[in-house]
């Protein structure tokens, strides 16, 4: 079994119920550019994986790395599902699709700065594997 890329990291967690008195407009969008996973963006800033999906560990080096190649050869990606709500936009559909074009775009497969921040330093020589398995593609 190939190892798993640990991209937990990319989108933080939250609770639907999750309630912070952030005073936020928003419109709709069709559209979701590369642009607002960048550091910064206020849009990232509101992103949350809902507390009951699974983790985002489920897809090897080569599944990222072929994600990515489609990404960047500007094929179809499958739509996300996004759920605004009082505080956060909840990440309901494509939570592995949006971090692993934040993991493109910050160099972090689960073992850089964001990574190391989220587990206090403490990554596994698992995830150390499967993030430098990501370097021979």
């Amino acid at each position: 079994m190939a190892t798993r890329v640990n991209l937990d990291a990319m989108i933080p967690r939250a609770d639907f119920a999750t309630e912070d008195n952030t005073d936020y407009t928003i419109d709709l969008f069709t559209n979701f550019p590369i642009a607002n996973l960048e550091n910064g963006n206020p849009i990232r800033t509101l992103l949350r994986k809902p507390d009951f999906q699974r983790e985002t560990n489920h897809w090897d080096p080569r599944q990222i790395a072929t994600f990515i190649a489609s990404f960047l050869d500007s094929e179809l990606i499958p739509s996300l599902i996004l759920w605004k709500s009082s505080s956060y936009i909840f990440v309901i559909d494509g939570g592995h699709r949006l971090s692993a074009l934040r993991a493109w775009i910050e160099d972090d497969y689960g073992d850089g700065p964001i990574s190391q921040k989220f587990y206090n330093n403490d990554i596994s020589d698992d995830a150390r594997r499967a993030a430098a398995g990501l370097d021979n593609w």
